[in-house]
Order: C-alpha cells, then sequence, then structure tokens
C-alpha cells in the first residue's frame, strides 16, 4: 500500500466508533497517522485522544510476532512456527473434549472483536468444539441494561434512536455518565441541545466536567440511582404528570411498578440519597414539562449490585411519562466497548444464536442450524454467562480458547479468576501483546488489531458500520479468523470456516435474517456507500431502522412492560 494511501476506517475504542483516515507513514514507531475525516456523522471530524494516539499502538516494537508454546521441561514459552502453535492447540482441545466430555472445553471472547470474528467464534464453539460453555467479556460491561432493554422492549439496543436526536429533544437525564472525558465527540451533542434550548440534568455523585455544563446536578450517594430513580416516579405520580393515554395503550404492569414507587417519598428518597426535595421536584418538572424528553445511562447506574433493576426504573420513568416509542423520546444506554453493541448480537452469549437469536428457542435452533448445515438437535443448549465460565475453570471447565480479553486484569474477583485460570489443564490465547493472562497460556497466538484488518462493528445507534484494512500486519501474524479456520481444519471442519471477513459477513446475514438484529439487506457496499446501515434492516430494499418503536415495541403483544 502506498504510504500517500489514505483510509478511511473508524477509531476502535468507544462505541461510538468515531469515522477516521489514516495514512501510513512507512516508520515502524508510528506505522500510521490520522487524518481528519469530516463526512461521518457520528463525529463529524472531531476525535479524542484515545482517537488521535490510537496509531500508536500499531507498532511492531509493542507487538508479538511469532506464537509461543510453553515448554513442558523449563515452564517458560517459546517461539513455535504457527504450524506447532496450531497442533498444540487442536490437540490440547481435542485431548480435553475426550477425557471430560465437550462441556469441560470454554471459550471467552471480548466486546473489541468485530462482528465477524464474533460470529465465527460462537459457531466454532457450538459447532467444531460442540461445547456450550462460551461467553465474553461485555457481560462485566453493560449487560444489566441489556437486561431490562429485553425485558421492558422485547430487544436490546443502545439506543434506540440517532444520536442526531438528541440535540432536537427537550430535556435529557444523563445518568452516570461523564461524555467529557470518556466519549469527548458525543458532548458535542449535548452541547447543541442547550444551543437549541433544550434542558440538561446530569445525575452523578460526583462534580464532573459534564455535570458543570447541566442546568440540574443531582449528586446523589453512590449506590442508590435505585432509590432516586424510584422517588422520581412517586413525584411524577403525586404531581399527575403520567400520561395515562401512552400508559393505556402501549404498555403493561404499570400498577405493579406505581405501587413500587409510591414507597418512595420525596423525604424519604433525600434521606437514601442525599438528593434535596426541591432539587428533585426540579428534576421531574425539567423532564415533564418538555415536550419530548430522554433519559441516558452509562456504566455508574449499571454496573451496581442493582444494576438491571436500577436501569428498569429509569425505563419506567420513561413510559410513565410517554418518553418512549416517539419522536426524539426514549431511553438508550451509552455502549462503552468499540464492538460493545455487535458484539454481543451474533453469538458469543452464552443463551444466543446470530441476529439476537433465543438459544432455547427451536426455530431460532432450526434457522441457524439450517444455515450452518447441521441438524438443529445437536447445537448445545445455553451455558454458563461470563463470571460463571471463569469461576468454573480448573473444575468442570478444563481447557480454554480466549480471544480479545484480558480476565485477569479485567475480571471481578481478577485475582481469584487469575487463580482460576492458573488451575487450567490447557489455555491457548489470541492476543496482540503478552497481556497478562496471555503470560499464563501453554500457547499465545499473535494475531492482527483493528487498523490491519477487515470488518464490521456495530456502534451504540445500532448503525453497522465497515472498518477497511489501511495497514499490512507485520510478518508471522494471522487475523483471528485464520487463527479458527486453522484450528477448523485441524478440528476436522475443513469447510465452514472461511478466514475472509467479507465471506463470513456473508454466512452472518443469512444466519441473522428474520432474527430481532437483522442484518439480512446490509452488505459492505451498502455500508460504504451509506456511512453505515441501522438494523434491523431485513432486505436490501430496506432503508434501515435508526428509529426502533415507534409503531410497536418488540415484546410479543407490541406493549413496553412496566417491571417494578
Amino acid at each position: 500500500m502506498s504510504e500517500v494511501t489514505t483510509v478511511p476506517t473508524h477509531c476502535p475504542y468507544c462505541a461510538l466508533q468515531c469515522g477516521m483516515s489514516l495514512r501510513p507513514t512507512g516508520v515502524p514507531e508510528l506505522p500510521a497517522e490520522v487524518v481528519d475525516r469530516t463526512d461521518f456523522p457520528v463525529n463529524r471530524g472531531a476525535l479524542c485522544g484515545k482517537g488521535r494516539s490510537a496509531p500508536a499502538v500499531l507498532s511492531s516494537r509493542v507487538r508479538l510476532t511469532e506464537p509461543l508454546v510453553r515448554c513442558p521441561d523449563t515452564g517458560a514459552l517459546r517461539p513455535a512456527s504457527w504450524e506447532e502453535a496450531l497442533t498444540t492447540v487442536a490437540d490440547g482441545l481435542r485431548r480435553t473434549r475426550a477425557d471430560h466430555g465437550p462441556d469441560a472445553v470454554g471459550v471467552f471472547g471480548g466486546g473489541g472483536l468485530t462482528n465477524e470474528k464474533a460470529y465465527a467464534l460462537g459457531k466454532f464453539a457450538r459447532l467444531v468444539l460442540a461445547t456450550s460453555q462460551i461467553d465474553y467479556n461485555g457481560r462485566f460491561c453493560m449487560s444489566s441494561a441489556a437486561a431490562a432493554h429485553q425485558r421492558a422492549f422485547g430487544l436490546d439496543r443502545g439506543l434506540p434512536f440517532p444520536l442526531e436526536d438528541i440535540p432536537r429533544t427537550g430535556c435529557v437525564i444523563l445518568v452516570g455518565s461523564n461524555l467529557a472525558e470518556t466519549m469527548p465527540p458525543a458532548l458535542r451533542y449535548l452541547t447543541e441541545l442547550k444551543e437549541n434550548g433544550g434542558r440538561l440534568i446530569v445525575v452523578d455523585p460526583r462534580r464532573t466536567r459534564t455535570a458543570e455544563q447541566a442546568d440540574l446536578h443531582l449528586a446523589p450517594r453512590p449506590g442508590t440511582d435505585l432509590a432516586l430513580a424510584l422517588g422520581m416516579l412517586h413525584q411524577v405520580v403525586a404531581e399527575g404528570r403520567v400520561d395515562e393515554e401512552f400508559v393505556t395503550e402501549r404498555t403493561t404492569g404499570w400498577e405493579a411498578a406505581r405501587a413500587g414507587a409510591m414507597a418512595h417519598w420525596p423525604e424519604h428518597v433525600e434521606r437514601i440519597t442525599g438528593v434535596p426535595v426541591p432539587l428533585l421536584r426540579d428534576a421531574v418538572r425539567m423532564f415533564c414539562e418538555a415536550e419530548n424528553a430522554m433519559v441516558l445511562t452509562a456504566r455508574g447506574p449499571e454496573q451496581q449490585s442493582k444494576g438491571t433493576d436500577t436501569v428498569g426504573a429509569w425505563i419506567n420513568l420513561c413510559l410513565a411519562t410517554g418518553r418512549a416509542g416517539r419522536p426524539l423520546s426514549g431511553y438508550g444506554c451509552l455502549t462503552g466497548q468499540g464492538n460493545g453493541q455487535g458484539g454481543r448480537e451474533h453469538g458469543q452469549k452464552a443463551d444466543q444464536l446470530p441476529g439476537y437469536r433465543k438459544l432455547d428457542d427451536p426455530a431460532a435452533r432450526a434457522h441457524v442450524a439450517g444455515v450452518w448445515g447441521v441438524a438443529p438437535e445437536t447445537l448445545p443448549g445455553p451455558g454458563r454467562s461470563a463470571y460463571e465460565l471463569l469461576d468454573a475453570l480448573g473444575g468442570e471447565v478444563r481447557a480454554l480458547l480466549l480471544m480479545g480479553s484480558n480476565p485477569v486484569v479485567s475480571a471481578p474477583r481478577a485475582a481469584h479468576v487469575e487463580e482460576r485460570i492458573r488451575s487450567l489443564d490447557f489455555l491457548a490465547v489470541a492476543d496482540v501483546v503478552l497481556s497478562e493472562t496471555a503470560a499464563l497460556a501453554d500457547v499465545v497466538l499473535p494475531v492482527t488489531q483493528w487498523a490491519e484488518e477487515t470488518g464490521t462493528m456495530t456502534n451504540l445507534e445500532g448503525r453497522v458500520l465497515l472498518r477497511r484494512r489501511a495497514l499490512t500486519p507485520p510478518p508471522g501474524v494471522r487475523t483471528d479468523l485464520e487463527v479458527l479456520h486453522g484450528l477448523a481444519a485441524l478440528l476436522g471442519w475443513e469447510k465452514g470456516f472461511p478466514a475472509e471477513p467479507e465471506e463470513v459477513f456473508e454466512e452472518l446475514r443469512r444466519a441473522s435474517a428474520g432474527g430481532p438484529a437483522d442484518y439480512a439487506g446490509i452488505d459492505y457496499g451498502r455500508i460504504e456507500r451509506e456511512q453505515g446501515v441501522f438494523w434491523p434492516c431485513p432486505d436490501p430494499d430496506h432503508a434501515g431502522t435508526p428509529r426502533l418503536f415507534l409503531d410497536r415495541f418488540a415484546t410479543d403483544d407490541g406493549r413496553a412492560r412496566f417491571v417494578p
């Protein structure tokens, strides 16, 4: 690739997936430089420090460039050929299956994997290894919000509306997010909201840079977000601000949710949260008097012991006031990881098949099995979720294949997880660097990273994006798809695991067709032409779906559900 070629791509570091361009430099210490890309609608040329410095991690000086295999004599990792490394992995997985059964083999993925890799990893686990034991690190990120989304709306997409709607609404309640530091390009949407006359309410125990821009800052004691949301719903009822028509026509379960809220009168909530009653009432007034309004949550309320209930309470506030299922209003979750949305849609979660299909749904199993060319009954059932899987290592799960994650550092109770990983009979890790987890492996496989491979990502809006390869990876490095292709062949699956990402995506389209996250109408060419396509998009003539739930929710009866 010529040094003067500029390749449009996307920043890998958060779920905005900001548009950027890379220009190769030919210098090993900094193989590429960032060039502004003003045409992408999400960030419109703006990048934060992470995006500006993203090329630094592409340096060959900090990379693994050859496989490593642990020497049984010395216990040290030594360089090895790809043939030896892949054979050692295949033998370790095969031996564990033979000795302890297929569910003794686990697979652990990551929210930073492309859609193609997440899809292929889930297929590899269920077909080649025949194991139910697969999950990924996204469970530690926003799984509580995803569960609340599913319970209330029947579908989990971070934002059911595009970011461009935020400046056009009348009021935003931002709960537990400091966008000014975590997603700086997104802060402009809140700035534009205020410029357009909208109001911003920030809920955060700290006086963050984002809170400083708020019209109203509520600072509850840490861990009391649930009580605050219930207190606001109580006030909505007490002041007669419930949208009775919306509640009657488009929801179910209101009476139980109402009863729960009525136990949280303002003075009681003040004692719990520390938020003064007058500020609580001001927040309700600002939210309800705006013609349209939104609630956006992030890790603050979600990563609590009652995270799903907390998110559900904020959703209940939206439903009770008719702020869902209509333009410029609704509840949304600010997804964190680079492909946190797409990474959980296509099969690397313990209970899901591609397209957000449920693994225990007979029709879903039949559809996906048909695409894969196997009998539905051969697919394993749901397995352990992420932490339960890690906790079972060295016990019922004896071997682990890990891609795109470093649980020794990132998992809850990391010291305990490290102990469980050390107790494994066999561990294989595919990674860019010798991470803390990779350093414990029996085999380490050096793989490409974001700018060295082509693949799709799905941002927090549900916009499917294409990230084109901008650089040639160092010699000796392979893609994760090539790794899975090689392992599948060694384990008896010569076909079904292509190494070309576009070929994988074409199969993903068929596997997701008809599912909640339907990608059937999306292809690489269309993504490039349209700067991304919103799912669900069931056929090539469909415009995509930037705004969900305008006609009905994704539940069986089309109604949203209050969850007390």
